[in-house]
């Protein structure tokens, strides 16, 4: 009974003292003074009332707070984060009411009674286990995994996603993730792969969805078009998902196919991350196939480690995929870099992303320095292979349209690139800012896929689903001189990304034959 009692009763240390407890106690259970009573004598009735006393104290507590707008987990200015509103790109205030178009027109569009919305969010939450602090040196105790995870949950409540792709989520913290998952009303997968210390998470509502499928791909193991093996060992997945819809009578769809995926980090990672985009399109076309999943919307997100100009990005958005000027250069640059023993696992070690491979050249002469330089002389056998790859994804039947690049210009046109619609940042390291995450739509690829004249409306039609609005995105000159994380700022050196769609009923949803 002694050891349940010390267990149980909240520990209060005053100086001088190590052996008592100050509690409520007296000689009537109505009339309760504070004293300082042994812990070994402290009985269970004590003990009882100690602790439903200090429980109602914190739900008054709870009440305060609620009762004055503010969320009573996370009260402290270090456990806030930047709240992003959320920018709509349809305006719809009820069924039947007038709608803003993204032509900036009004007009009168009736909501479909069976349609359904969907807030897709995808967020590298930064891995604890690749933390290092010469990498951080700027971010202090914002570092720190418990506060952290609480500020990534508090993100998570805030902007209620339906469906949400984690990127760097550490192994050992798995459980926490299942348990604050579980408190918000989800369930999920998570995937990584043995040599890494962290891995790849899908998450759903499960008021909406029912987990029906999933597959992993380890991109190391697969050869592209059963010819191009990976060039180094580099520990990347994919997680792919098969939500079924749930709970609702003659649903608008059956379901989402959701990809999440991280690649390969390296500067001259280039054709890596090339030849690691096209095996997972083909996966997601080998999956969008079968008849089973002919009514089913598809989205690929995540951490590409590339940029809008690069060739990961240009082929999996483009259809026929060319690669000319600086992408070409790029790609065939890339080629030329020799890799280490230890990455390719010629030597042990438990390296992992962003960790093992501190300097280039690792011993090697004549390895390239830049990996975007203004020119390069690449080898017959550079140039084959990239055209190689270049086939296999015009080969593919399936391109992705980035919800952000699409239609993100009319709702902050400040922060969208002229050429390619995209936010400026999704990273904002300390050696490194720029935009590297993405929200795709997988769609049956086509020659009239390129939305040309009305590029929103043209895909929504052709798709059958609308976009409702976008999670508003920072901009270079809003965001603080000093990196991510920060006490009170963002939880990770990454940003999330979270679009609305709505799934329309009638109509024809795009799909592979």
């Amino acid at each position: 009974m002694n050891n349940q009692a010390e267990d149980a009763s909240p520990t209060l240390h005053h100086e001088g003292s190590s052996t008592s407890t100050s509690v409520f106690s007296s000689s009537t259970e109505e009339d309760l003074t504070h004293q300082k009573i042994p812990r070994n004598q402290l009985t269970e009735d004590q003990v009882k009332k100690i602790q439903e006393e200090r429980a109602q104290k914190r739900q008054t507590h709870r009440n305060s707070l609620i009762s004055q707008g503010k969320d009573p987990d996370f009260p402290t200015p270090d456990l806030q984060f930047i709240e992003r509103p959320f920018l709509h790109l349809h305006h719809e205030i009820a069924q039947g009411s007038t709608e803003l178009t993204p032509d900036s027109t009004t007009c009168s569009i009736q909501t479909p009674p069976k349609s359904l919305d969907v807030k897709i969010m995808t967020y590298n939450t930064l891995a604890q286990t690749l933390i290092r602090r010469n990498f951080f040196p700027q971010s202090g105790s914002a570092l720190k995994w418990h506060k952290r995870s609480k500020v990534l949950v508090h993100e998570l409540k805030t902007y209620k996603p339906d469906i949400v792709s984690l990127q760097e989520v550490d192994y050992n913290e798995l459980k926490f993730w299942q348990e604050n998952f579980h408190k918000l009303g989800f369930d999920l997968t998570f995937k990584r792969h043995e040599g890494k210390t962290h891995g790849l998470l899908i998450a759903w509502n499960t008021e909406k969805f029912q987990l029906e499928n999933e597959w992993m791909l380890d991109y190391d193991a697969i050869l592209a078009g059963n010819a191009i093996p990976a060039r180094t060992r580099t520990k990347n997945i994919a997680l792919i998902a098969s939500l079924r819809l749930k709970n609702i009578s003659d649903p608008p769809t059956d379901g989402v196919i959701v990809a999440n995926t991280h690649l390969f980090w390296h500067p001259f990672g280039v054709f890596e991350r090339l030849r690691q985009s096209y095996l997972v399109l083909a996966k997601i076309q080998e999956i969008k196939a079968c008849p089973k999943y002919n009514r089913w919307h598809s989205v690929l997100m995540g951490d590409f480690n590339t940029e809008p100009e690069e060739p990961p990005y240009l082929a999996i958005t483009r259809k026929p995929v060319t690669l000319r000027g600086s992408a070409r250069i790029m790609a065939e640059c890339s080629l030329a870099y020799r890799y280490s023993k230890k990455r390719n696992g010629e030597e042990s070690g438990q390296d992992d992303e962003e960790c093992d491979e501190q300097s280039r050249g690792e011993g090697r002469f004549n390895q390239p320095q830049n990996p975007k330089p203004k020119s390069f002389t690449a080898t017959s056998e550079q140039k084959g292979l990239v055209d190689q790859l270049v086939a296999l994804h015009n080969s593919l039947h399936v391109r992705g349209v980035s919800l952000y690049g699409l239609g993100y210009g009319k709702v902050q046109p400040e922060n969208s690139h002229v050429s390619n619609g995209e936010p400026e940042l999704s990273n904002w390291a300390n050696s490194w800012c720029g935009l590297l995450d993405y929200i795709f739509y997988i769609e049956h690829s086509d020659e009239q896929s390129a939305h040309e004249q009305n590029p929103v409306v043209d895909f929504e039609n052709k798709n059958n689903l609308r976009i409702i609005g976008y999670l508003k995105m920072p901009r270079a000159k809003e965001m603080p001189k000093h990196s991510q994380p920060f006490e009170g700022e963002y939880a990770s050196d990454h940003v999330s990304l979270m679009c609305q769609l709505r799934f329309l009923s009638g109509g024809k949803i795009s799909s592979i034959k």
